[in-house]
C-alpha cells in the first residue's frame, strides 16, 4: 500500500514500522502503531519484529516464533488466510493441495546456502532446490612395512590401496586416516557437518494488529 501525499506516506511508514499491516477500514491503526512503538521502545513491541518484510526468513532463539511468523516446517497453509505471503512466495516451496493451500519452506535440520544465481560456485542450482550432503573426492594412502606390501608374491613399493596390499599381519602398523592425535579424538557420525546451533527458522507471514 502506498500513500498519495507526504502525510499519508509518513503515516503508513509509522504503521508499518510498528509491524502492522495497513487496513483502510481500520481508523485506529495510527494510534495502535504509536502505542506499540512506545511500549516496545521503538521496536514495535515485544512480540513484533519491526521492519521485517512478508516472506523474509529469520532465526529465533526460542521454539515458537512471535506473532506474525510461521515456523518453516513445510506445512501447507491457506492461500486466502495468508494471502500476502502467498502473493510473495507463491508455490516455490510446494503446491499444497493445488487449490486452496501452498507450502512453507521446510528448513528443519537444514543449513541455508545462498542462491548461486549464475556465479558458478554452486553451478546448476535452481532457486528453492534442496541439495544432499556430500564429501569432496580425495584419496588416502595406506602404508605397511615392505614385507607386507605384496601383490602376487612380489614386493610393490607403489601399492597404496587395500586391494593391492597383502593379508593383514598382526603387529604390523597400518596407516589410518582417522586416528587419535594431539589435535584430539575424531568425531565420527552419519553425516558431514560443521559445528552448529539448533534454532527455529520462521517466515514472516502477516503483520499482526495490536489488541
Amino acid at each position: 500500500m502506498q500513500g498519495n501525499t507526504p502525510v499519508e506516506c509518513e503515516i503508513l511508514n509509522v504503521i508499518q514500522g510498528a509491524g502492522i499491516w495497513p487496513d483502510c477500514d481500520d481508523k485506529t491503526q495510527l494510534l495502535q502503531a504509536i502505542e506499540a512503538l512506545i511500549s516496545g521502545g521503538g521496536s514495535g513491541g515485544g512480540s513484533v519484529v519491526a521492519g521485517s518484510e512478508i516472506g523474509s526468513v529469520s532465526a529465533f532463539a526460542m521454539p515458537t516464533p512471535p506473532t506474525g511468523w510461521l515456523v518453516c516446517d513445510g506445512s501447507a497453509v491457506s492461500r486466502t488466510e495468508y494471502a500476502d505471503l502467498f502473493a510473495t512466495i507463491g508455490t516455490l516451496w510446494g503446491n499444497g493441495d493445488q487449490v486452496s493451500t501452498f507450502n512453507l519452506p521446510d528448513l528443519r535440520g537444514e543449513f541455508i546456502r545462498g542462491s548461486d544465481d549464475g556465479r558458478g560456485v554452486d553451478d546448476g542450482r535452481v532457486f528453492a532446490s534442496a541439495q544432499a550432503d556430500a564429501f569432496q573426492g580425495h584419496k588416502h594412502e595406506f602404508f605397511q612395512s615392505p614385507a607386507t606390501l605384496m601383490v602376487g608374491g612380489s614386493y610393490h613399493p607403489s601399492a597404496e590401496n587395500f586391494d593391492q596390499i597383502g593379508p593383514y599381519q598382526p603387529g604390523v602398523g597400518v596407516g589410518n586416516p582417522v586416528t587419535d592425535s594431539a589435535s584430539g579424538s575424531p568425531r565420527v557420525a552419519s553425516e558431514t557437518r560443521p559445528r552448529n546451533i539448533a534454532m527455529t527458522y520462521a517466515i514472516k507471514a502477516f503483520y499482526p494488529t495490536s489488541a
